[in-house]
């Protein structure tokens, strides 16, 4: 598989395919959330669920010439749509989930319930689930590729076990791109392990793991700083060497802090474009923010349909 490069390569492949992945879209009574799902059923790659009023959704945007592949759920509320979404993806009935007009911490309460959630148990005791994170796909036009980053949304400071499960995440999200052995940094302000950053202690850990064969054929490092991890001239004029040559295709941040700011700078500073979904669910969840643009929705729903598929 050819790897992707930008979000228009990737619109082109999922037009091509033939396939059309089940959405279910969560509360969607605002003009992006609709206009988004309409482009992707318009292209071929996507049928979907709208979940909530019926006539409100469609008083938002146009959905005439799409309505073979639409159907409606009723729900009286965000709280009820969120629950309606999640029982239809443990029905077998949708691939994606797409948050509309909905709280964060609405849809993540049905995702997450412990009795009809879809957050799957990693034991036959049913003590341990999976984690979850949230996972950005970046296109910033000079970097001519696509960038992948973690997380800047869901946990404040994660574990190591934690951050093993992003690499996991990470690598799976690039092998979706095509992109078959991901070169993934753990970011830090040093290029130095020591124990007055005890995060870099972490890292440390997780290379030997990575060395060990752990996270399979992936190349990882840490702590880099931003620049050492996306610029092989950076890397050289600061004399270090890196397995990943400057060329990260992920970017794992020590904190939520980091990465909620890093998220921000591209979009103001790179006139980047972020598609942003969650991952540990049992399918993609499309997690964007009630403010996002169409586009920026649009592209979401196409990387977490193009995960699905895989």
């Amino acid at each position: 598989m050819e790897a992707i490069k930008s979000f228009d390569q990737l619109r082109t492949q999922l037009k091509n395919s033939g396939e059309r992945v089940r959405v279910a879209v969560v509360w969607a009574h605002d003009g992006h959330t609709p206009e988004a799902v309409r482009r992707a059923v318009s292209d071929g790659f996507a049928t979907a669920i709208f979940v909530g009023h019926r006539e409100e959704t469609l008083a938002a945007v146009n959905l005439t010439a799409e309505m073979e592949h639409l159907s409606f759920v009723n729900a009286d509320s965000p709280e009820e749509a969120s629950a309606a979404a999640v029982a239809l993806v443990r029905e077998g009935k949708a691939d994606v989930i797409m948050k509309g007009l909905v709280n964060t911490d609405v849809l993540l309460r049905a995702v997450l319930n412990k009795q009809t959630g879809i957050l799957p148990y990693l034991d036959e005791e049913k003590t341990k689930r999976a984690v979850l994170t949230h996972i950005a796909v970046v296109d910033i036009p000079r970097l001519k590729r696509l960038l992948f980053i973690t997380d800047a949304a869901v946990i404040p400071n994660p574990t190591v076990e934690q951050r093993a499960a992003q690499i996991r995440y990470a690598s799976h999200l690039c092998h979706c791109f095509g992109i078959e052995q991901p070169r993934i940094a753990m970011l830090h302000c040093t290029e130095k392990t020591s124990e007055k950053f005890p995060i870099t202690l972490d890292y440390a850990a997780l290379k030997e793991r990575a060395e060990a064969g752990e996270f399979g054929d992936i190349l990882l490092d840490g702590p880099l700083d931003l620049l050492c991890s996306l610029s092989p001239e950076g890397l050289a004029d600061k004399h270090l060497e890196s397995k990943l040559e400057g060329k990260a295709d992920v970017l794992m941040f020590s904190d939520i802090e980091m990465g909620n700011g890093v998220y921000k700078s591209f979009t103001l500073f790179a006139d980047a474009l972020i598609a942003g979904m969650l991952f540990g669910p049992q399918c993609p969840v499309v997690l964007t923010s009630r403010g996002d643009s169409i586009d920026a929705k649009f592209c979401s729903l196409c990387a977490a349909i193009a995960v699905s598929k895989r």
